[in-house]
């Protein structure tokens, strides 16, 4: 290691703990050895891995600081494996892996310019509901290109983000039935609650650390988000009141049918105009939508 990277490692542990109360020691050293290491072997001449490395490291240093990356999010960042925590966050997957897997494509100015740019847009959505920094680290699993991540954010969370319509649940219904078995085999959906007006957070009913987003489009377009840590229950509403029954719902004075579903388990109604419902022997979600 260089002498100017021993040094600023030293400065930046010994300013953690002065700067942030909840300061963890033990993490940054993993980041130093693991994802800052990686980085640095991806860049081979001098001045520019110091400069690009330096930079990346002083906002791991300030992510850790500011707990955008705990322990358990990091060893999943960085490792591949186990469940996704519910700490994840875009800045930890922006910095543990789309960075050290992007940056040495940059000359030095360029990469540090995205870094900061990276870093100023992820601490715009840390400060949004809890449920979008979730939404947004998981959909980032696909590895967005953090030169296009302003276009990424906006498409991402657009759908998201719609204005919520006000339903008179007067029909005509629309059913869209989906398969939580294309995310998991063996997910059976339990508890559901609104993350926002059209994201839904199911619960799997057996495994505690599973959970599944689901995007709720009409005209029996809904769709699966994917698996995900729970997107919090900030949204609340009052829905109209809900019958069920096999094979059936009623609400607002009107019946819509919902084929195959026998023994209904867990349902949900939104005043957008959704209905969502589980089977006490299915792994199918059904989703009704009414203007």
């Amino acid at each position: 290691m260089s002498d100017t990277w021993e040094a600023l490692v030293r400065e930046l542990s010994t300013q953690g703990p002065r700067r942030h109360a909840s300061w963890d020691a033990s993490l940054f050293e993993t980041l130093v050895h693991d994802a800052a290491a990686t980085l640095r072997s991806s860049l081979h001449a001098e001045p520019r891995r110091d400069a690009v490395v330096g930079a990346w490291l002083k906002l791991a240093a300030e992510a850790v600081g500011l707990g955008h990356v705990d322990r358990a999010s990091a060893r999943y960042l960085l490792t591949g494996q186990g469940r996704i925590p519910e700490t994840v966050t875009l800045t930890g997957r922006c910095l543990l892996q789309l960075a050290p897997a992007q940056l040495p494509a940059y000359p030095a100015e360029k990469a540090v310019a995205l870094l900061t740019r990276t870093w100023n847009l992820c601490e715009g959505l840390a400060a949004q509901p809890v449920w979008m920094n979730r939404y947004v680290a998981s959909a980032a699993a696909e590895a967005p290109a953090l030169e296009k991540l302003d276009e990424f954010l906006v498409t991402t969370l657009a759908p998201a983000l719609a204005p919520s319509r006000t339903s008179a649940f007067s029909g005509p219904f629309t059913l869209a039935m989906l398969d939580t078995r294309k995310l998991m085999d063996e997910f059976l959906p339990g508890d559901m609650h609104l993350a926002a007006p059209s994201v839904l957070c199911v619960h799997d009913r057996r495994a505690e650390d599973m959970k599944l987003g689901v995007f709720l489009a009409p005209e029996g377009k809904a769709r699966f988000l994917g698996l995900m840590p729970c997107l919090g229950t900030g949204h609340e509403e009052t829905p109209p009141r809900l019958e069920v029954r096999p094979g059936a719902v009623r609400v607002n004075k009107r019946v819509a049918t919902l084929p195959f579903l026998s023994t209904p388990h867990q349902t949900l109604v939104a005043t957008s105009g959704y209905v969502v419902a589980s089977a006490a022997d299915s792994q199918r979600l059904w989703v009704l939508d009414t203007p």
